[in-house]
């Protein structure tokens, strides 16, 4: 017997949402539809309604040309999260359907159905999660495209029309893993306004009428578990094709001056759910403990690790090289260089390779692997440079992994890899040849990484060594002696 759809019908039929869900008013409008917001802040969002602390939906803006809105709508804008993983040694596994998703806008579709939502008065947050790439402004923006390209561009205009409309300010709560991530939102608003030729009482109503935090995400996400997809159907009872996977940890992070945390703390009182959302002034030590030995490693491995075959962290985490070369990364050349007290740092790398071997989730390093870029500039080009700059060798691994990036979107390996980049940044590999002239080519281009790497001593002969090599089928010889 074929499995019911999850719909809205089909759910109230089976008490799986409240029957008032869509009538809560939209509060947050959120700037991407993809497996970590929907599995993370939307999934806190429900905690919340489900309490009766927000009675808020969110409305889900996709951002690029390609997403999930049609296939969200097909289900009602219903979809189920499922936790799986182990808590305090032994393994916990829930899920739940989130009801909390009111509106869906494609601004490729309905660009007038999205500067509507400036009209709302009241909606109170903008949350985004458009990738380390995403917090950029554009050449291609202009105040008639519609849409502008950049995500800063298309923000400005909802801005503007709600400055206009002479509605109060918002809560912006940028998710991307860049380091003051709210700041430089702010920056990116602030220049695209003056591009745009906007009057200076918007730029000041921009800074002074909106508040700006800068954030720290920490949920590892799976998403869609197709191989288990329908054995897990018949378990749920329906068929979801939008469910998500994550681990149950959850840690976020909201860092501004005491009266933005205060805000946080008013509209997202998570904390008295139990919710680790911790509020701060600072949010740099977090940020460094996460980005350098949760999001370095796995980028890492990401890059590395599918040039050997393997296609998810777990099956990584099973491979006893690789394993092994990862801990020592995290312990060589990671945790050397990072300003935390030891023993903290020694208790996080230990719960981070727990949560990278949880045996329920099927973290997929394509989507790792998603926009390596901009991940190898935030991740591990920062630790790189830590070590050169306090006098320590070139980090090995991470120039293995700098040469795996440069074979895999140079197509110097046969292996079969699935690539997903800004159209621009791929050219720039364009005519790779695992020679040294190519090679030094492209890490000179300071297009692409924002400086010459070509300057960092040792760094090109590694790299173009390492080129070599695995352009030639040879990743087992480089990754077993670092192992």
């Amino acid at each position: 017997m074929e499995q019911a759809t999850l719909t809205r019908t089909f759910a109230l039929q089976q008490g799986l949402i409240s029957p008032d869900a869509q009538q809560r008013p939209i509060k947050v409008v959120q700037f991407g539809e993809g497996n970590f917001l929907r599995a993370f802040v939307d999934w806190i969002i429900q905690q919340l309604n489900d309490a009766n602390l927000f009675n808020g939906n969110v409305a889900i803006v996709q951002p690029l040309p390609v997403g999930r809105v049609r296939q969200l709508e097909e289900q009602d804008r219903l979809y189920t999260v499922i936790l799986e993983g182990l808590r305090n040694g032994l393994p916990l596994k829930t899920h739940e359907v989130i009801d909390s998703i009111g509106q869906t806008v494609d601004v490729y579709a309905d660009w007038q159905e999205f500067l509507n939502l400036a009209d709302n008065p009241d909606l109170q947050i903008i949350v985004s999660n458009t990738t380390e790439a995403g917090i950029a402004t554009s050449e291609e923006d202009s105040p008639q495209a519609t849409p502008p390209k950049s995500y800063p561009a298309k923000l400005v205009r909802l801005l503007k029309r709600r400055y206009d409309d002479g509605l109060n300010g918002l809560l912006i709560v940028p998710c991307e893993l860049i380091e003051n991530n709210g700041e430089a939102l702010k920056a990116a608003l602030l220049e695209t306004a003056r591009k745009f030729g906007y009057e200076q009482e918007f730029l000041d109503w921009i800074e002074h009428n909106n508040t700006f935090v800068s954030t720290l995400v920490d949920r590892i996400v799976p998403g869609f578990p197709r191989d288990d997809a329908n054995r897990i159907w018949n378990e749920l009872g329906y068929r979801d094709d939008n469910m998500v996977k994550a681990e149950p940890f959850a840690l976020w992070v909201v860092g501004g001056s005491k009266e933005a945390q205060r805000k946080v703390n008013e509209l997202l009182p998570a904390k008295s759910l139990g919710i680790d959302l911790v509020t701060t002034d600072d949010v740099t030590p977090y940020r460094e403990r996460k980005v350098f030995l949760l999001n370095a490693p796995h980028t890492t491995m990401a890059l590395i690790a599918r040039l050997m075959g393997l296609e998810t962290v777990g099956q990584v985490m099973a491979d006893d090289r690789m394993k092994s070369f990862i801990v020592n990364e995290m312990r060589e050349e990671i945790m050397p260089v990072l300003s935390l007290p030891q023993s903290e740092l020694d208790s996080f790398a230990h719960a981070v390779i727990e949560r990278f071997s949880n045996p329920y989730n099927r973290h997929a390093l394509d989507s790792i692997a998603l926009n390596s870029v901009a991940k190898f500039k935030a991740r591990l080009l920062p630790i790189l440079e830590r070590n050169v700059n306090q006098g320590r060798a070139v980090p090995r691994r991470i120039a293995l992994a700098l040469a795996a990036l440069l074979v895999t979107y140079g197509h110097l390996t046969d292996a079969q890899i699935a690539i997903s980049d800004d159209p621009a940044v791929l050219e720039r590999f364009s005519n790779m040849e695992p020679s040294g002239d190519c090679v030094r080519r492209v890490l000179a281009d300071t297009e692409i990484w924002g400086r010459d790497l070509t300057a960092i001593d040792g760094l090109a002969d590694l790299v173009e060594q390492d080129v070599t090599a695995l352009s030639n089928g040879n990743v087992d010889g480089c990754v077993a002696p670092l192992a």
